[in-house]
C-alpha cells in the first residue's frame, strides 16, 4: 500500500516537468513556425542588403541565406540569391561566386534576373582570367579558370548581347599570356560567328597584332640577363679578383650572343624590324663586345641594300 502511494505522489511530481518539456517543444516550433521562419522574406533581403552596403559581407550572406532557407518560393528568394553572389565578388571569391551563379540559375531556369546573373558571371570570368594566385614563392596564372566561365557564358546566350563580348574576353585573356596563338584563334571566332558585333574592328586589329608577334617568335626577356651581369660586376668591383672579373665578361658575352643569335633568328623570320631591333641593342648594351661590332656590320648592310633597293628620283 505504502510502495502504492509513493509511485502515485512521483508520477504526481513529474507532472511540472513534462508540462515544461511541451512548452519548451513548441517554443522550438515543434507546435508551428519558428520565430526565424515567421520573418518574411522581405525582410530578410532588406537586411541582407543593408549589410552589403555596410560592407558586411559575412552578414549580408547569412541574412540572404535564411531567405533562400524558410522562404524558397518566394520571388525576394531569388534577389536575396544576388546579394549571397555579390557578397563573393565583393572580397574576390570568384569560383564561390561562380558556383552560386550556377546553382540559381538551374534553380530558377525562367527567372526575371538571368541575364543580370550571366552579367555576373561575365564578370566573374574576365576577373578571373586577369587574376594570379600565389603558390608558396610564386604566382600561378587563373587564365583557363576564366576562359571555362566565360565560355559557360556563352554556352548559356550563344546570341545574347554577352556572347561576342566573351569571346573577345577569351582572346585578351591569351593575348596577356603571350599565348597569340589561341588568341588569334580567339579573335578570329569572333569576326566569324558574330560579323555584326560592334568589336569587329577592333578584333581585326588584335588578330592582326596576334599574327604579327607570332611572326616574330617569343619575345625575349632581357632582364634575369642583365640582372646577373650587374651582380657579378659589382661583386667584381668589390672584390678586386681577376677571375670574377673574368666570369663578368663571359657572362656579358655569353648575353650579347643570345641577342645576337635572336636577331638572326627574326632575320630568318623575314621579321627585318624585330631584327633591326635585336641589333641596336646590343650595340647600346654591349658595346665593346665583338658582338656590337658585328651588329652594326649588319645594320650598315641593311642600310646599303635599302638604299640600292630605293627608286631613283626623276631628274
Amino acid at each position: 500500500m505504502h510502495a502504492r502511494l509513493a509511485g502515485i505522489q512521483r508520477a504526481r511530481a513529474g507532472w511540472p516537468l513534462a508540462a515544461l518539456g511541451l512548452g519548451l517543444a513548441l517554443a522550438a516550433g515543434c507546435g508551428g513556425p519558428s520565430r526565424a521562419a515567421r520573418v518574411p522574406a522581405e525582410q530578410r533581403l532588406a537586411d541582407a542588403r543593408r549589410a552589403f552596403e555596410r560592407k558586411s559581407y559575412a552578414r549580408a550572406r547569412a541574412e540572404a541565406r535564411r531567405a533562400l532557407r524558410w522562404h524558397p518560393t518566394s520571388p525576394a528568394a531569388v534577389d536575396a540569391w544576388v546579394v549571397l553572389i555579390d557578397s563573393y565578388i565583393a572580397q574576390r571569391n570568384w569560383p564561390r561566386a561562380f558556383e552560386e551563379c550556377e546553382r540559381l540559375l538551374a534553380a530558377h531556369p525562367q527567372t526575371k534576373l538571368y541575364m543580370e546573373v550571366l552579367r555576373r558571371e561575365f564578370q566573374i570570368g574576365e576577373s578571373l582570367a586577369a587574376a594570379r594566385v600565389w603558390l608558396l614563392f610564386f604566382t600561378a596564372k587563373r587564365t583557363e579558370e576564366g576562359v571555362r566561365v566565360l565560355e559557360r557564358v556563352i554556352e548559356r546566350a550563344p546570341t545574347g548581347p554577352l556572347a561576342d563580348r566573351a569571346v573577345y574576353a577569351i582572346g585578351e585573356a591569351y593575348f596577356r599570356d603571350g599565348d597569340y596563338a589561341k588568341a588569334r584563334d580567339a579573335y578570329d571566332r569572333l569576326l566569324k560567328q558574330y560579323p555584326n558585333s560592334q568589336l569587329v574592328i577592333r578584333a581585326r586589329v588584335r588578330r592582326a597584332t596576334a599574327n604579327q608577334r607570332l611572326a616574330e617568335g617569343p619575345a625575349y626577356d632581357h632582364a634575369p640577363a642583365q640582372a646577373a651581369r650587374r651582380d657579378m660586376e659589382d661583386l667584381a668591383r668589390m672584390s678586386g679578383s681577376e677571375r670574377v672579373a673574368r666570369y663578368a665578361r663571359d657572362l656579358r658575352d655569353i648575353t650579347a650572343r643570345g641577342d645576337y643569335d635572336a636577331g638572326l633568328f627574326y632575320f630568318g623570320r623575314y621579321s627585318i624590324e624585330g631584327g633591326i631591333r635585336y641589333m641596336k641593342a646590343i650595340m647600346a648594351r654591349y658595346p665593346d663586345s665583338e658582338y656590337a661590332d658585328r651588329a652594326e656590320r649588319i645594320l650598315a648592310l641593311l642600310k646599303r641594300l635599302a638604299a640600292e633597293a630605293a627608286p631613283e628620283e626623276a631628274p
